[in-house]
């Protein structure tokens, strides 16, 4: 080999061992960075990059949250930042409105348990403030719980309502798992990734990658297996509340029309009876059923719980109409109530008890005193003639009646009778009243429990 030849060789060698070293430099810096580790954590958001002004409205309230976020996820957090200020900017826009009339509410609840109030934003992320959302997987809600996650705290799931659909209740729920969470992992970052992934997929991730934390597990997450790996959406997940934190807490700043949470109109909650008429309870606060139904989404029926006091919701300007009609409400029976409340689809034929009939309204006639000699109510009188102000009747007019208390009677009946069920290995009562097709309220009555606790073997009495 000539002179010229070996230095020519010795040139591409050293140019290639450059190449090489330059190429693993890279690889260590990006998985240093943690940006690529699963695959799915960078964004390719196209757009212009952020402003200096941008950037200037966003670092201005960021939350306490934000302050346990490591600086080299800053960027991961930008380009979630820069989705919703791009491309997704009508989806900050839509979701922003949605949210404004629970926000202060939910900062509220937060602030009494002595957590940071801007988790109230949460529940954008998770259902883009809907009370109605419901996930192929079963969780519902604007928090998204799902079925046995709702049960452990609190949010009751039975024939008669869901709960999980009771945004006030389900925010308290939220409140207290987000902060068992904390109290598990000992910051916020981890707890928000823990409710997304479920508590154990975190433990078995942090156990994993050797890290305490949520940004720990993320800059090693490619390097642990399928099982203990988080998921993509897990790793976008807290960043995009921090995104989502950052630019609520900006609004106007960032181009955005303000929200008014604190102006929102008032909700007031009422406390029914069992077996109210709900539909008797929204003619007599003058609402549609519809409109009354948009405030109270988790009723599944129109009547409320058979056996247990719940939680309806009217505005605050309709709250006193509410008080009067729950202090003397319309109510169905308990033998007939059981007969409609098993049937899917129940044929229901109105009937009423005690003193009924029609009143021909005299001169001087008031509402107050007809529903006196009837020993009714003013409220279920304007239910049983679709009236929405009692001052609005006037003499000669003919009111039907009705009765203090109002039944409901199916077409048809079942035979029932007592079988037993032998708890297996991993049943919980969730699971075992949807194989049963019965609610976990029965289970309990039939079989006398007062919490959750059941064991393998034990034999459950299940009526049929």
């Amino acid at each position: 080999m000539t002179t010229a030849n070996t230095s020519r060789a010795t040139l591409f060698r050293v140019l290639l061992l450059c190449v090489l070293a330059t190429v693993l430099c890279a690889g260590c810096s990006s998985k240093q960075a943690g940006l690529d580790a699963s695959g799915g954590l960078s964004l390719d958001v196209k757009g212009a990059p952020l402003t200096s002004s941008e950037r200037e409205a966003l670092a201005q309230n960021k939350g306490r949250i934000a302050r346990q976020v490591p600086s080299y996820a800053d960027n991961v957090v930008e380009q979630q930042e820069k989705y919703y200020l791009r491309g997704g900017r009508k989806t900050m826009e839509v979701t922003s409105k949605r949210a404004e009339p629970y926000l202060a509410y939910a900062k509220s609840v937060f602030r009494s348990y002595n957590m940071p109030e801007e988790l109230a934003y949460l529940a954008m992320v998770e259902s883009g403030y809907n009370p109605r959302a419901r996930s192929r997987a079963g969780a519902a809600g604007a928090w998204q719980f799902m079925p046995y996650t709702g049960m452990k705290f609190g949010l009751a799931q039975d024939k008669w309502q869901d709960e999980r659909l009771d945004i006030y209740h389900a925010t308290h729920a939220a409140a207290q798992y987000l902060k068992k969470l904390h109290d598990d992992f000992g910051d916020w970052p981890t707890a928000i990734a823990a409710y997304n992934a479920g508590e154990g997929k975190m433990t078995r991730a942090c156990k994993a990658a050797g890290e305490r934390t949520f940004f720990g597990v993320m800059r090693k997450n490619g390097e642990l297996d399928e099982d203990t790996r988080l998921k993509p959406e897990t790793l976008q997940y807290v960043p995009r509340f921090l995104a989502v934190t950052s630019i609520m807490e900006n609004l106007p700043q960032l181009g955005f029309d303000p929200i008014y949470p604190e102006g929102a109109d008032q909700v007031a909650r009422v406390r029914l009876s069992p077996r109210t008429n709900l539909k008797a309870m929204a003619s007599a606060c003058g609402m549609s059923w519809g409109e009354f139904k948009t405030y109270n989404p988790h009723f599944k029926k129109n009547v409320s719980h058979a056996s247990q006091r719940t939680n309806a919701y009217v505005p605050q300007s309709r709250s006193a109409m509410a008080m009067a009609y729950v202090r003397n409400p319309v109510q169905v029976s308990g033998t007939m109530l059981a007969s409609a409340a098993s049937s899917d689809k129940p044929r229901v034929a109105a009937r009423v008890q005690g003193r009924s009939g029609t009143y021909t309204l005299r001169p001087g006639d008031t509402l107050t005193r007809v529903a006196r000699r009837y020993n009714t109510s003013v409220q279920a009188i304007l239910a049983a003639n679709n009236l929405r102000d009692a001052h609005t009747i006037h003499a000669g007019q003919t009111l039907s009646i009705p009765g203090r208390t109002t039944t409901v009677a199916q077409a048809g009946s079942s035979r029932r009778g007592m079988n037993t069920y032998q708890v297996q290995p991993r049943d919980n009562l969730w699971q075992i009243s949807r194989k049963l097709n019965v609610s976990v309220d029965d289970l309990k009555r039939w079989n006398n429990l007062r919490g959750q606790d059941i064991h393998v073997g034990q034999r459950l009495v299940v009526m049929r």
